[in-house]
């Protein structure tokens, strides 16, 4: 029999570690979740009816038994767990937001270009196409501090853009969950989600994007900027393409929240269950690559809608079909991978960081 070849059995090895890191971390977490029950899932069997509940609290003691040893396990009635509070969860967001912006802008404002820049066959080439090349010709042609261009108006826009965010989704999520059980499930997990995008694209998002966008096409600074787009385009011109950003940080958010709640799901059993601080970062990271993944397409048009060039299109559905058109389907991943390089570890800090200010304010407001 021959050996396999090193490239394929370095594959399997990896596999097989990442496979195991899991099952451990699943195992933990059930392990910390059933070490406050109070009976014995041999005895929850005996003295209880078989009902779903019963077999699932008893398949949990059963797969932490098989790594950590026996566990106890619960099947007793218990209350819906107390929901979080969503001024808790508004001021949390607020914070984590400002951090993320702060930890990832360069990535956004090359995310950003690319994206702009129109690959019409026979036209222009456009002066970079990738991240390095996009770092280099930036630092080269404009200097360093070029690549946080925009930021100033999108950081005093990032704390109420996440805090309304993460509020919105805990107040859907409170106002979705089951009377009974206060859990909510995967579907409404989703339109918790999209709701709080939705929120958060008419009440934050559509003018900030708008701002950020052409303050990068224009190359000016905000003092500059903002009375030049006011007097070019007056304040309507702030919300161009109101309907596509409705679309990207809806499916953004409804998309990343569904991650995130599957994610604890998979590790404790409960959507809502509390993670350790290094799992919580691992999920966000998981949650921004799945949302990149799935909505890159609206964010390509979003951002052509509110560039400077946003009246080569009639509408947000003519800006998709002209895209398509002339310059194909891979056009709509334009920009991805940068996108990805900031959206992926942005939202592993953003999720982290508003866990961590979460905890921190319950903490002080004595709600923990």
């Amino acid at each position: 029999c021959m050996n396999p070849p090193k490239k394929n059995a370095s594959v399997l090895q990896g596999a097989s570690i990442l496979i195991g890191v899991l099952t451990r971390a699943r195992a933990r977490c059930l392990l910390i979740r059933g070490r406050s029950h109070t009976v014995l899932a041999t005895t929850c069997a005996r003295n209880h009816s078989c009902s779903r509940r019963h077999q699932r609290c008893k398949q949990d003691a059963l797969e932490v038994e098989l790594v950590s040893g026996p566990v106890v396990a619960s099947c007793e009635n218990k209350m819906p767990p107390a929901q979080k509070k969503t001024w808790i969860a508004l001021s949390a967001g607020g914070v984590g937001g400002a951090i993320e912006c702060c930890c990832t802008w360069p990535m956004e404002y090359l995310k950003t270009q690319l994206q702009s820049f129109r690959t019409v066959k026979g036209g222009p080439p456009p002066p970079f196409t990738g991240i390095a090349s996009g770092l280099r010709y930036t630092i080269q042609q404009k200097g360093f501090f070029s690549l946080y261009t925009g930021l100033t108006p999108v950081l005093i826009f990032s704390a109420p853009k996440a805090g309304v965010r993460f509020g919105a989704n805990q107040f859907f999520r409170n106002q979705l969950a089951d009377k009974n059980t206060g859990k909510v499930s995967m579907g409404l997990s989703f339109l918790a989600g999209l709701c709080a995008g939705i929120c958060e694209a008419t009440l934050v998002v559509t003018p900030q994007e708008t701002i950020k966008t052409k303050l990068i096409n224009l190359n000016m600074g905000l003092q500059q900027g903002i009375p030049h787009l006011l007097k070019t385009e007056g304040v309507a011109g702030l919300y161009a393409g109101l309907g596509a950003t409705c679309l990207k940080q809806g499916g953004n958010q409804g998309s990343r929240f569904l991650f995130m709640a599957q994610w604890r799901q998979f590790l404790t059993g409960e959507a809502d269950a509390k993670l350790p601080k290094h799992l919580t970062f691992i999920g966000g990271l998981g949650a921004g690559l799945f949302s990149v993944a799935t909505t890159s397409p609206f964010d390509v048009v979003k951002t052509r809608m509110q560039s400077t060039d946003a009246k080569l299109y009639e509408s947000t559905l003519d800006c998709f079909g002209q895209i398509l058109r002339k310059e194909g389907p891979l056009a709509f991943f334009n920009g991805a991978l940068a996108r990805a390089a900031r959206v992926v570890p942005g939202q592993g800090i953003i999720f982290l960081s508003v866990d961590v200010v979460y905890d921190a304010i319950a903490g002080l407001a004595g709600d923990k």
